[in-house]
């Protein structure tokens, strides 16, 4: 194969992939059913890869299209430089630039459900969590989101599912703020899967 054949294929690739993981986002705020994360982030990680290999191999002879794989290269660049030099306004500038790629956390999982600690960026909000139902191997049904004031400690949290139905069983901590009262509750959150 010649470099222009090379060239031409790993572009194919490139566009694909970024229109099917393109349609995935748009699958999941529409319908909320996706790929799993997993495997969504993996075609992530492919999408720039293409474009950094892509970036330079238009780079000589300069082309129009190196502006467009120019933000495949920049962006995990400035994303380490703003980790190593640190601070408030660069930890800002990270969470924005990271916002599209980072992964949700996986939290815990067993067969039917998984439970996934949403990115929020550097000042998001505390602790919302995402449950799916997990459809054949590779999709992920939305079920519903957790929105609490402190994170959850998956450690000592238990997850059953039977017959369609799941129980997780939390501690949870109930905040009074006017009295700055903190009661630890057992609590179980009933999902419920069609």
């Amino acid at each position: 194969m010649m470099k222009a054949q090379i060239r031409d294929i790993i572009t194919k690739i490139h566009f694909y992939l970024l229109g099917f993981a393109l349609l995935n986002f748009t699958l999941k705020n529409t319908i909320e059913i996706s790929l799993n994360y997993r495997l969504t982030y993996f075609i992530t990680l492919l999408i720039y890869a293409s474009g950094i290999i892509l970036f330079f191999w238009n780079f000589k002879p300069f082309k129009k299209t190196v502006i467009y794989y120019s933000f495949y290269f920049i962006t995990p660049l400035l994303t380490l430089i703003f980790w190593l030099f640190g601070g408030i306004f660069f930890a800002l500038l990270s969470s924005i630039f990271l916002y599209p790629i980072y992964p949700n956390e996986l939290k815990k999982e067993n067969e039917k459900i998984a439970i996934y600690q949403k990115y929020q960026g550097f000042m998001g909000m505390c602790c919302p969590y995402e449950l799916t139902e997990k459809k054949y191997w590779f999709l992920e049904k939305k079920i519903m989101e957790i929105n609490l004031y402190e994170a959850i400690d998956f450690e000592k949290a238990s997850l059953k599912s039977k017959d369609g139905k799941s129980e997780l069983k939390i501690k949870y901590k109930d905040y009074e703020f006017g009295p700055e009262k903190s009661v630890e509750t057992d609590t179980i959150i009933k999902i419920e899967t069609k």
